[in-house]
């Protein structure tokens, strides 16, 4: 599996033939991102910054959009979607978050989108077993560092892929990054790994630019 990030919150995921693109944002917000074709786009947030399916539509193939709580199977690849509260963008999205935990190239990938807060709902916390990389977001209406850093100890994951939101995005992320007891790393383009190298991992830091 390689793992990019696109920009803003977006990351692209790609195995194979297959693509999936991770909250792209709508051409209308003011986090510009470059366009690529996917084949399946997941949106945590109904939020322009968050949701742009249009973004990671490229030519006349039409992705998949899941943008909400549910149990989904895309070719070889499981997702499963969990409602959780979010702070980012005022109040009428606190109650719009998903939380994705899917399975593709072997490889259990923990999304939390716009989460918002520690306190997980117990149906989420029990498909938290095994999970091999961890995208954690830090910063204004999301996690703080502290809690950040704390449900990362708690879910135990193999890489953890933090990135930062908001206008206080740089400096929450770095604060997450001392937490982790990261120092000196330097982002890299992508992250390529396979299911054996990500089980022999330990609660790794990857930044990706």
């Amino acid at each position: 599996m390689v793992i990019q990030k696109v920009g803003a919150h977006c990351f692209k995921f790609s195995a194979g033939p297959t693509t999936v693109a991770l909250n792209p944002p709508d051409p209308k917000s003011k986090l510009k991102v470059n366009k690529f074709g996917s084949d399946v786009v997941m949106v945590s947030l109904r939020h322009p910054d968050w949701d742009g399916a249009d973004t990671a539509t490229h030519g006349d193939k039409e992705p998949l959009v899941i943008n909400g709580p549910g149990s989904y199977e895309v070719g070889e690849i499981t997702i499963s979607g969990f409602g959780t509260p979010s702070a980012y963008g005022g109040a009428e999205y606190e109650v719009g978050n998903t939380v994705f935990v899917f399975t593709m190239d072997g490889i259990r990938v923990l999304a939390l989108g716009a989460l918002a807060s520690g306190k997980l709902p117990q149906d989420l916390r029990a498909e938290l077993d095994n999970i091999g990389i961890a995208l954690v977001p830090v910063g204004e209406g999301t996690l703080d560092p502290k809690t950040a850093h704390d449900l990362m100890v708690t879910i135990e994951p193999k890489i953890i892929i933090p990135y930062g939101v908001g206008t206080d995005a740089d400096k929450a992320l770095q604060a997450f990054l001392k937490a982790e007891g990261v120092t000196g790393g330097k982002p890299e383009e992508k992250l390529t790994v396979r299911a054996k190298e990500v089980a022999a991992k330990d609660g790794e830091v990857v930044l990706l630019s």
